[in-house]
């Protein structure tokens, strides 16, 4: 892949492990969609870029592959895996079981912080999506952010720290395909209006239609990630993908 279309090779901060940094800003690329699934990465080009030697390239590479963002190559370097109809189905179908059960715990155990850090949350979100100034790649990316941002503080409220750890580990892969899956400000909206909803059932303890919800949430953003396949496949592909969708949606609720 082209190097130069990353924001990498900032001085790397001293105080801080070398491979832990070069690990971020790559697990930050695939997942806000810099860096893209078919791109192969090199330990000599990166060390280049990063201003590092090859070993802590070599330890970013071995996490990030722990992490399912990468795969090794036979003939050399890394490579971010291309998306398929059955990981998409797998991977939401998980995360629709992890984020209804996380639902129900933060339905008893949400603080009123926690309830207004998502409504600030919130609030940033439409003022993006209201504002036509920004330049579209700082929206998207920064939409990304706060949609991140907003589960968290849900999973944060759960209290479980093996959940929280499973659940982030997990939406770390599904980011990268989030990030090219939901484009339109139509498909923005209907998130944060979800959000919005979210937000209400959890402050009103309302466990068993937060649950129904996070599940029509997950079937969406599947549905969302399924589409980019379609369009990717062709038109050839409509009709076998059209099944797919369906089943996504069902699998979820």
């Amino acid at each position: 892949m082209a190097l130069k279309q990353l924001k990498v090779g900032q001085p790397l901060e001293p105080y801080r492990s070398i491979a832990d940094q070069i690990y971020e800003n790559l697990k930050n690329s695939i997942i806000n969609g810099e860096i893209k699934p078919g791109d192969r990465l090199f330990e000599v080009e990166l060390a280049s870029t990063f201003h590092a030697s090859r070993t802590p390239v070599r330890e970013a590479f071995r996490r990030l592959e722990q992490d399912h963002l990468v795969e090794r190559l036979a003939q050399g370097g890394v490579r971010v895996p291309t998306i398929n109809r059955e990981s998409i189905e797998d991977l939401y179908s998980l995360r629709a079981v992890l984020e209804a059960y996380a639902l129900e715990l933060a339905c008893d155990r949400v603080t009123p912080e926690q309830i207004t850090t998502m409504k600030q949350i919130r609030a940033q979100a439409f003022e993006l999506l209201k504002s036509s100034e920004s330049a579209r790649d700082y929206v998207l990316k920064r939409l990304l952010e706060l949609n991140s941002l907003f589960h968290e503080t849900i999973y944060q409220a759960t209290g479980s720290k093996f959940l929280i750890k499973v659940i982030s580990n997990l939406r770390a892969i599904v980011m990268g395909m989030r990030a090219r899956s939901i484009q339109a400000d139509r498909a923005w909206l209907q998130v944060w209006d979800e959000h919005s909803r979210l937000i209400e059932h959890l402050e009103r303890g309302e466990k068993e239609s937060a649950v129904q919800l996070i599940k029509e949430h997950v079937a969406n953003a599947a549905a969302q990630a399924l589409s980019v396949i379609q369009m990717q496949a062709g038109d050839s592909a409509h009709t076998e993908a059209e099944p797919a969708l369906h089943d996504a949606r069902n699998k979820t609720k």
